[in-house]
């Protein structure tokens, strides 16, 4: 039996007292076990270590141990957490939600770095754990050594030990975010206010603040822009990568994470996200040199490589003077910014695959 079968069967085998409980908050995770086996069950709580206890309650409460009230600040002064996000903002229900980037075999995943061209560095899952506070969290990198950091790994390898006899990591579904139908067209932030007002602000407020709860020190709603927000320099900050989360996820009490006839329309995913995105968000400035500098291994540009929905410069590709493709960020960019934001992205794609041709590679 095919692995995309074994998904559907134990996917259609969900009763409906869980597939109740999988759309909204205060999800059990041990009810994602029916999707995700034969591959890999959610490991008995009981069983955590005491770091991995501490690292779970970091990902869930990240300001309140590394933001600027906690008193724990980088060697520049600044504090690990730039904005008030949360590990679990992101990787929902404790990492464990599948089609909300599940952690649930990322240990796994890292053992084996993965080279990043807009790093340009082999991450292994310090490095992309730091990746997520420097740009979702707008943040610092906290130390490799520090027991921060060995918490939350340890909470990650602790998920990790899920993986089932006889299984790979591969082979465990719902790790990425489902991906809505591309738009022909650029995605409408003015069509997607209309879709915010209708389906988002109720929960993230009607200025994109979101819910704090105080006494945790989290967001029970995440702040969608603005200062408590994501990165613009993280994968979250561009079209392609948010709308697909959006699409997968929200709104949070409409979405059965394992039932796709429960998603929003893909054109409403893009406009929305697309509204989202034309308001303000933290960045820090020394991404536009730093990102996708210098050379991969295979000895191409990274440059060349730069995700078309990357908005902040550099933009990729350019044109020198007399029209031919550059990546010279001296020369102009071939086109506008507004198009790196909303789209259409597959003209960019395009000429991506043409300058890569014409510079040789």
């Amino acid at each position: 039996m095919s692995h995309r079968t074994l998904r559907v069967l134990f996917g259609l085998a969900l009763s409906a007292a869980a597939a109740g409980a999988l759309a909204g908050s205060g999800t059990d995770p041990a009810d994602y076990n029916p999707f995700y086996a034969p591959a890999y069950q959610i490991p008995d709580p009981a069983l955590m270590s005491t770091s991995a206890a501490r690292g779970k309650d970091i990902f869930r409460s990240t300001y309140r141990y590394l933001g600027a009230e906690s008193g724990n600040v980088a060697a520049n002064g600044k504090p690990y957490v730039g904005n008030k996000l949360a590990c679990g903002n992101c990787h929902m229900d404790e990492g464990t939600r599948p089609y909300a980037v599940p952690l649930v075999v990322a240990a796994i995943e890292y053992a084996d770095p993965k080279f990043s061209a807009r790093e340009n560095v082999a991450r292994d899952l310090p490095i992309r754990i730091n990746g997520c506070f420097e740009r979702s969290l707008a943040g610092e990198m906290i130390p490799t050594d520090s027991q921060w950091m060995k918490d939350l790994i340890a909470y990650v390898d602790f998920l990790s030990t899920g993986l089932q006899p006889g299984y790979t990591w591969q082979q465990v579904p719902g790790q990425e975010t489902r991906k809505p139908a591309a738009l022909a067209r650029a995605a409408s932030p003015t069509r997607g206010a209309n879709i915010y007002n209708d389906r988002c602000r109720s929960c993230h407020q009607e200025d994109g603040s979101g819910v704090w709860r105080d006494d945790e020190q989290r967001f029970r709603y995440p702040a969608l822009w603005g200062a408590n927000s994501h990165g613009l320099m993280a994968g979250m900050g561009r079209l392609q990568t948010a709308a697909a989360f959006v699409y997968s996820n929200m709104p949070h009490d409409k979405v059965n994470a394992v039932d796709p006839n429960t998603l929003m329309a893909a054109e409403d995913a893009w406009d929305v996200t697309a509204y989202l995105l034309s308001k303000p968000r933290p960045f820090n400035p020394r991404h536009i040199t730093e990102d996708w500098a210098g050379v991969g291994p295979d000895g191409v540009p990274n440059a060349l490589k730069r995700a078309v929905d990357a908005s902040y410069d550099y933009t990729m590709p350019r044109k020198d003077a007399a029209g031919a493709w550059s990546i010279d960020p001296a020369n102009p960019p071939a086109f506008p910014r507004s198009q790196h934001i909303y789209g259409p992205f597959q003209p960019i794609t395009d000429a991506l695959n043409q300058a890569r041709q014409s510079l040789g590679y």
